[in-house]
Formats: structure tokens, sequence, C-alpha cells
């Protein structure tokens, strides 16, 4: 790992910048949060009815399980795909799924090797079939243990939120004995993206006074971490050593969550502010469209630092 100093804006600026991500974020999310979230068309996140939504919170914990280290549309595909063809024995009871018609549904979206949902070369030699099964185990195993004590998801969820408290949340699913064998790594971005996933649910659109969306996590995948090392939000950068300028972003998370704190801006909205910034065209790691950027008044543009690709300006 290396490092790097870099000029940073003002105070002021880096308000001013985080302002204009919030804003960005949270106009973005509201107009596609439905697609980011793949709901199928037997669930219905905008029921009233509790019962309603414990099948959205359990299909939605399968989907960022498996959605990590997978390309985007085909585990939205995937999601979908599962959920309509196993509708309430996969949220309730996924234990009695037959394995032959799972991985059937597995090959019809994932092709015969999985490769077109995990990238092969990427996984060390693992099969993404056996990666897709670990995840799917979890989901399953974690739906047994409520089944067996007794639980729902969504009471669970709201007790651990107790006195507003997301991080409780977050703790409890990314160390649950039955869970943590399905995540990515010591502080998952998908264990937090299904976390600020619920919140804004029960936020935004259930309307219960559980949580804050004041209190969401900041996801920082590459491209959120690159926009704040090239607009200058970051001081200082940290890099892969021996791959300049492609940044480690997870690593610089808590920096991030610091300067976003710091401005009592909405994380969630933040960081999807970041992300859209990327998913439009803007940001890109190639060729960025600095002109037509929200962010191009403000932004330091040190163009070299990149999510995933070596490049040089």
């Amino acid at each position: 790992m290396s490092k790097e100093t870099q000029n940073s804006l003002s105070d002021r600026k880096k308000n001013e910048l985080l302002a204009i991500l919030e804003a960005y974020g949270k106009d973005k999310w509201f107009k596609r949060w439905k697609e980011h979230m793949a709901f199928p068309n037997n669930l219905n996140p905008l029921s009233k009815e509790k019962d309603e939504h414990e099948k959205v919170l359990r299909y939605l914990l399968l989907r960022v399980l498996i959605n990590q280290q997978a390309r985007f549309e085909k585990v939205r595909e995937m999601s979908i795909r599962i959920s309509e063809e196993f509708t309430d024995v996969l949220l309730f009871e996924p234990y009695k799924i037959s394995e032959s018609k799972l991985f059937k549904v597995f090959k019809d979206v994932a092709g015969d090797k999985g490769s077109f949902l995990y990238k092969v070369g990427a996984l060390g030699g693992i099969k993404p079939i056996s990666l897709f099964t670990y995840r799917f185990k979890a989901y399953e195993g974690f739906i047994k243990w409520l089944n067996e004590t007794k639980q729902t998801f969504f009471n669970l969820i709201v007790h651990q939120l107790r006195n507003k408290k997301v991080i409780n949340l977050f703790e409890f699913l990314n160390r649950h004995p039955i869970l943590e064998a399905g995540w990515v790594g010591n502080d998952p971005k998908a264990c937090r993206m299904f976390i600020n996933w619920t919140v804004f649910l029960l936020n935004e659109i259930w309307k219960q006074d559980i949580s804050k969306m004041e209190d969401t996590l900041m996801i920082v995948d590459g491209h959120v971490g690159k926009v704040f090392c090239r607009s200058g939000l970051l001081e200082q950068v940290l890099y892969e050593r021996g791959r300049p300028y492609i940044i480690q972003a997870s690593k610089m998370r808590p920096w991030i969550e610091k300067i976003v704190s710091q401005s009592q801006r909405i994380p969630f909205y933040v960081d999807n502010g970041a992300f859209y910034l990327f998913e439009d065209g803007f940001c890109t790691d190639l060729n960025p469209n600095c002109r037509e950027c929200p962010i191009n008044n403000l932004c330091k543009k040190y163009k070299k630092w990149t999510a995933y690709q070596m490049w040089k300006e």
C-alpha cells in the first residue's frame, strides 16, 4: 500500500461539494431505488402490510449476499428469477428448494460456467456455482435459524435498531455465526448496503420512526472513493503498491466517513451521489466528462486516480 499527499479543498468548498453530492444522490435514488433493489413481480415494497415488509427484507438479504463480486445487471436478473421461480418457499423455507432446480435457474441466468454472473478469473479457482451456493446456504441457514428461534426478521431488525442505533444492526448481521460465512471481508460493503436499504425503506417508504437516515453508513466502493480522491475531498490517497493510481477505497473509508459526518450530510445519499457521478457517465475511469459534471466548479480534477483500471493522463 502506498500513500500520496495532495492539496485538498477548503472546508467551505468541501461542504459545498458534499451538499451537491447529497442532493444529487437523493434525487437519483428516489427515481431508481426499485431498480437497484430489483424487486420481482411477487413482492410489493410499497405495501403497508407487515407481512409484505417481512418478505421484502428477507428477499433483500439474499439479494445483497449474491450481489458480492457479481455483475450488477446479472445479479438483478438472478434475484428476480429466483424469487419468481420459488416465491414464498424462498423466503420462508429455502431449505426445501431442491439443488437441481436451484442450479438450473443459476445456469439459465449465469451460463453453464456461471461466468455471466461472477468473473471466473478473479475468484482464485473457485467455481462461480460454488460461490453462489455457499452464499445461498448462508441465507438458507439464517432463515432456518429465524424459524427455529420463532423470530421475524422485521422484529429482529427493530430490536437491533432500538434507540435508533444503526451500528447495532450492522454489528449483529456482520458477526452473526451463520450469516458471516456469506459476507466478503471483515467490513462487508454488502452488509452496509443492506443496512442502508433497510433504513431507507423504514423511513421513507414505510414511515416507521425506528431509525434515522442521518445514521446510515458509507458503502464506499471504488467509484465512490475515486470521487473523493479526484475532487480533493481527501488530502491523502492510499493506492495499490506497484499499481500506481488504483486507489484502495475500503482503506480510506474511515477518512471519508469522518468528512461526511462532520458535514452533517446523510451518508447514504452522499455515497449514492458519488457513485452516480460514475454511473451517469461523468466520473468514469477513462475519459471522464468533467465539463458537464455536477461538481465541475469545485472539483480539483486529480484525474489520475482510478477505481479499477490503471491509466495515465
